[in-house]
């Protein structure tokens, strides 16, 4: 089966394939990745849509895999593998990393990925505890703050999330991506400065929200979980050939998303 690269008028199928694999229906997501990375894709051979998924995300000398998807009815014929490994082709010289599900962990581990921490998702409606907030704030305010986090200039991305909310030493942002306001990515200098911008992002929004706390950072964990936020799967987060990640790690509380970081 042929990968392809797919296009905007590909990505409602890949919506249909995420949804047929019990994953939600995130098309403002898939927009995003759409336009930092690149989709791959394989038409599934019954003409029903699409039978494999990927993206890659590159910044500078890293680049993210994600959205790695399977039809149920093309599973074992090692296409998960086929559409990882062109991905991490496209990606050349960079950095590769991913977050894995349990299921998909064994296949990452063959191909050579080594855990390297990870996250864990948690969502559901944010119970103020009355704290410092963080107030909106520009662009220009925190690109310095995440090039020291990731390492990479990652303008691209952050100039598509809208409004960063921002304070002294942190930011974060909420994006809609179509059935919750994900909070991040959260970087801050400290614990407490995470706090605040998580409240000021969850105190501008209704609904739902999700953040995904890193493992490195088990109070705030404790922390989301008070504010009434419910814990899904954990999600290791492995690197390519054990490589070092560049950035300082003790500034991403947590990622965008699992997706993109």
């Amino acid at each position: 089966m042929e990968i392809r690269t797919l296009g905007v008028a590909d990505l409602s199928a890949c919506s249909d394939l995420a949804e047929s694999r019990s994953w939600p229906r995130e098309p403002p997501k898939w927009r995003l990745l759409h336009e930092v990375g690149t989709v791959f894709g394989v038409d599934a051979p019954d003409g029903s849509g699409l039978a494999a998924c990927s993206v890659l995300v590159p910044f500078g000398s890293v680049a993210s895999i994600s959205m790695v998807l399977v039809a149920g009815r093309y599973e074992r014929r090692g296409l998960g593998r086929a559409i990882t490994s062109h991905a991490v082709s496209a990606a050349g010289d960079r950095v590769v990393w991913l977050h894995a599900s349990s299921m998909g962990r064994p296949l990452y581990e063959s191909m050579g990925f080594v855990v390297d921490g990870g996250c864990q998702g948690h969502a559901g409606s944010f119970s103020d505890d009355g704290g410092v907030g963080a107030c909106p704030g520009a662009l220009s305010d925190v690109l310095p703050l995440d090039r020291a986090a990731h390492g990479v200039d990652r303008r691209g991305l952050l100039e598509r999330l809208g409004t960063p909310f921002v304070v002294d030493g942190g930011f974060a942002f909420g994006t809609d991506i179509g059935h919750v306001t994900v909070i991040g990515p959260v970087v801050a200098e400290t614990e407490e400065q995470a706090k605040a911008v998580i409240r000021g992002v969850a105190r501008s929004v209704s609904g739902a929200v999700r953040v995904d706390p890193d493992f490195r950072f088990p109070a705030l964990t404790a922390w989301v979980r008070e504010r009434g936020l419910v814990a899904g799967a954990l999600a290791p987060r492995l690197v390519l050939g054990g490589r070092a990640l560049p950035g300082d790690p003790a500034m991403r509380f947590a990622p965008f998303t699992r997706a993109i970081g």
